[in-house]
């Protein structure tokens, strides 16, 4: 039998218990920092989930959310350290890309469907989209499809086309930042936590990193 999945406020809950246990832990402690980075991700999705349909929970978590990651960047700076691959730096910490309140649409042209039901193409099939038969929901499965744009938006319906990786800034930016004493490479550490919260961003153009 397959579970149902966990409502958002049933995961904002287990992450206000789990967020008070780490609060008591004297840090740095390994089980306390394993379940600030959990925290991380569940608090992004509570986020994501509840952010047009619960104002009230999408700010309780994104509060939560500021905490975690002050705790992390305070305790567990190594789980703050900018990725460096082919070159760049990237910004991936669930706690900056969840303040960035934008994700992507795709839109397409579908070529081809099918019943979920009898495979047959729906409009030559009697079964309906959203009814029932013998236990098994009716969905119209999108077989072959033309992407004709894409944009980016504040409420994608797909919750998994919100940013998972963003470049942090180009070489000469960071140079220009960090100093003449800057080498590509180096380990770099984001420090916004450590500021407070600036407020969400949902406009990418100026989505800088803090």
């Amino acid at each position: 039998m397959v579970s149902s999945p966990m409502t958002e406020q049933a995961l904002y809950e287990r992450c206000v218990t789990d967020l008070e246990n780490a609060r008591k832990a004297q840090h740095p402690d390994a089980a306390a920092g394993a379940t600030l980075l959990g925290l991380r991700s569940q608090l992004q999705e509570v986020m994501d989930r509840s952010e047009f349909c619960d104002p009230a929970l999408f700010e309780s978590a994104h509060e939560l959310m500021d905490e975690v990651g002050t705790l992390l960047r305070r305790h567990y700076h190594e789980s703050c350290r900018l990725p460096f691959r082919d070159g760049a730096y990237y910004r991936e910490c669930p706690v900056d890309l969840a303040h960035l309140r934008v994700g992507l649409s795709l839109e397409t042209r579908v070529l081809e469907s099918e019943c979920s039901i009898c495979n047959l193409d729906p409009e030559d099939c009697d079964h309906l989209p959203g009814e029932m038969y013998d236990g098994q929901e009716c969905v119209s499965v999108v077989t072959k499809a033309e992407p004709t744009a894409l944009a980016i938006v504040a409420n994608p319906r797909q919750l998994v086309t919100r940013f998972t990786s963003i470049p942090a800034g180009t070489t000469a930016e960071l140079s220009a930042a960090l100093g003449p004493q800057f080498r590509p490479g180096v380990q770099l550490s984001c420090d916004r936590c450590l500021s407070g919260c600036s407020g969400l961003d949902r406009d990418f153009a100026n989505a800088n990193h803090g």
